[in-house]
């Protein structure tokens, strides 16, 4: 596979297999700066798993993965666990893996149209709200490479559409290369 000075992720025949059982087989694709790919396929057929592979989370069995060096990369996960009880800002939870100043946060959550929940508890905020916040927290270091992994989970049918114009605005404000997974045919 020839991989280009944008490319940011190449998978070239990877495969993952667990206890003798494929997981993925035979997986080509590469992303680029400035690229939506999606993966679409039914559950279980090894989407978030050929987006862990190139992410570097798991190995591949066979193939190769070649990531660009010091890429900023981001991934929001197809289900986050959190205790619904613990109160937590959404401001806080912006910043929890990364220090981000006031302006920094709003600066995101601007970008998200969530802006007006700066001081939410993120236990009271809807589908599409708290998925929006978690775009606004995997945008907030500029990523290169951006890995959203059933972004519109939970969200009703006007917040799908509103949720990737929003992916396709990020991708254009920030050149970053996406891979967007989802099970919806409609997507494409």
């Amino acid at each position: 596979m020839n991989v280009g000075k944008d490319t940011l992720v190449a998978l070239d025949n990877a495969g993952l297999s667990i206890s003798n059982k494929w997981l993925v087989r035979e997986v080509t694709m590469s992303v680029s700066a400035g690229e939506i790919v999606t993966l679409i396929g039914p559950n279980g057929s090894g989407k978030s798993t050929t987006a862990k592979m190139a992410l570097g989370i798991m190995a591949p069995s066979e193939g190769s993965v070649h990531r660009q060096e010091n890429a900023r990369v981001s991934y929001v996960p197809q289900r986050l666990s959190i205790d619904w009880t613990m109160p937590l800002k959404v401001n806080r939870f912006i910043s929890l893996t990364r220090f981000l100043g006031k302006k920094e946060i709003k600066k995101v959550l601007s970008m998200t149209k969530t802006e007006h929940l700066y001081d939410a508890e993120v236990r009271t905020l809807s589908g599409g709200e708290f998925q929006r916040v978690l775009l606004a927290r995997a945008i907030a270091c500029s990523p290169q490479f951006l890995v959203l992994d059933e972004p519109v989970q939970g969200v009703d049918f006007n917040g799908e559409i509103a949720l990737y114009k929003l992916i396709e605005k990020i991708r254009n404000e920030l050149n970053c290369g996406i891979i967007l997974i989802s099970h919806d045919l409609h997507v494409v």
